[in-house]
């Protein structure tokens, strides 16, 4: 269930630009906004993911990766 719900807020970050700017700004407000709720590991692991995101480089491919490795195809 974890990686489902990982993989759900990926996608949609891979989809709408507008919610992965405001994941990136305020996380749980956006996810709150979006219908998710999640426990803290997977608030720890979306973290992880909006850290890797501020290192820089190409966001979207970052985003395609990250989803592979949670089992989506984008």
């Amino acid at each position: 269930m974890r990686n489902e719900m990982i993989g759900a807020v990926v996608r949609r970050a891979i989809e709408h630009p507008e919610f992965r700017q405001r994941l990136m700004d305020n996380p749980q407000e956006a996810l709150a906004a979006h219908g998710f709720a999640l426990e803290k590991a997977d608030l720890a692991e979306i973290d992880k993911i909006r850290t890797r995101l501020q290192d820089g480089g190409d966001v979207e491919q970052q985003l395609v990766s990250i989803a592979e490795n949670y089992g989506l195809n984008p």
